[in-house]
């Protein structure tokens, strides 16, 4: 029984870090590695200008796979 929960657990977690790339790449709406502010806005609605100034962590002006990540992960 402990394996079988293990197991689920791990395909569990296993889908929703998947979960979390595509849906850098659905943000990622030109496709060309980055979400720009604008993208991010459109992907995650509910995510003030603030909250994105703030995850942009290197000051380039838009999300790189792992500040997106942490952004939808709020």
């Amino acid at each position: 029984m402990k394996k079988l929960l293990l197991a689920v657990g791990l395909s569990a977690f296993s889908i929703a870090a998947h979960a979390q790339a595509v849906e850098f790449v659905v943000a990622d709406a030109d496709g060309d590695g980055a979400v720009t502010m604008e993208e991010a806005m459109a992907a995650l609605p509910s995510v003030s200008s603030e909250m994105l100034a703030a995850a942009d962590t290197n000051g380039d002006g838009v999300l790189s796979q792992p500040e997106y990540e942490a952004l939808a992960s709020q």
